[in-house]
């Protein structure tokens, strides 16, 4: 299998897989820090006494989650919001004084601020287009939700399946946390503080305060890997709704993933640089696996000269504004006073 179209048109491929070495910019001596996330409401403490998601293997060892599905699925996604931002039509929505891409909301399509805009009987129709098998009017809208998913779970409840899966695992890791003094310039004399003043002081930076046992990252011993998996059939299955649909979506899938998806900037603390080159293999339908090669240069020449061309003969504008959303006020409230109610 030489080339992207075959990819579609082979319909016994059923996932494009990506396999990514990555090392941390800082060397393997340091911890790196994973995204970090507050207990469940009705829980003092997280599972297993960290903010980090990590989760324990049979054999003892850890694996620490570095980058989610939904965080890779939006990062690769600012790709259209960025330097491909003329891949797709443009959407804005405006609340208050400001006016974002529709490609910044994270539940896309199914967002609440812009159901509740005055694009709302618009959305609806469309979600129901796709729930009776035409997807068109999602791409002509929102064709990144076509990619990345959206499931509008406060009306029509139609689900619209992601078609790409990536994540950032680091495996067999430690641990760590830290401790930290904040040691005050001046003392409460020279500040001229009571001593009831002196204590209330650490709250607000005056007076010396410790941090102790914070989080403080974690060390990786194994591998960092990302692994990320392009569903073919789904591309299929928008190909067979609508001729030409399928090369769209497949263009902007591999470009979301070569730009946005490759970005490993995750976050302070958890900086990755590619440790050697990624294996690229397509998972056929009886398990096999076989070996592909391309790279940035392939994906951009299909995008333009292949998936670009398909969307324009479908009436999909890419480049072009082709809607202004003004966010209601009214109908944000009434959402929120409808799920209060549930």
């Amino acid at each position: 299998m030489a080339r992207i179209p075959d990819l579609l048109t082979d319909t016994e491929a059923a996932a494009l897989r990506l396999k990514q070495p990555l090392a941390p910019m800082e060397g393997w001596e340091l911890p790196i820090f994973p995204a970090t996330y507050p207990p469940e409401p009705n829980r003092k403490t997280h599972r297993h006494d960290t903010p980090y998601t990590v989760n324990q293997l049979k054999d003892g060892r850890w694996v620490a989650t570095l980058d989610t599905v939904q965080s890779q699925a939006n990062r690769m996604e600012s790709t259209f919001t960025e330097e491909r931002a003329d891949a797709i039509p443009r959407v804005t929505i405006t609340a208050g004084e400001r006016t974002v891409p529709l490609t910044e909301l994270p539940h896309r399509l199914a967002d609440a601020a812009i159901r509740t805009s005055d694009l709302q009987k618009e959305i609806r129709e469309v979600f129901e287009a796709m729930d009776a098998g035409n997807p068109l009017p999602v791409a002509q809208l929102s064709p990144t939700s076509l990619v990345y998913g959206a499931w509008d779970s406060r009306d029509t409840r139609v689900k619209i399946r992601r078609l790409i899966r990536s994540e950032i695992y680091a495996w067999d890791v430690d641990v760590f946390t830290r401790s930290a003094q904040f040691a005050a310039t001046f003392s409460r004399e020279d500040l001229e503080f009571s001593e009831q003043e002196w204590k209330k002081g650490a709250e607000v930076g005056f007076a010396p305060t410790p941090s102790v046992d914070q989080h403080g990252g974690v060390m990786v011993h194994g591998a960092i890997q990302q692994i990320a998996t392009l569903h073919l059939g789904e591309c299929r299955k928008r190909e067979r709704a609508c001729s030409g649909l399928g090369q769209y979506i497949l263009g902007l899938a591999l470009a979301g993933l070569w730009h946005g998806g490759r970005e490993y900037d995750l976050r302070t603390g958890c900086w990755l640089v590619p440790d050697g080159t990624p294996s690229l293999a397509v998972v056929r339908r009886d398990g096999r696996r076989e070996a592909i090669e391309f790279g940035a240069e392939e994906v951009e020449n299909f995008l333009e000269d292949t998936a670009l061309p398909a969307a324009r003969e479908l009436g999909i504008r890419p480049g072009e504004t082709v809607r202004e959303a003004q966010y209601d006020p009214k109908a944000g409230k009434k959402l929120v006073q409808k799920g209060a109610k549930e």
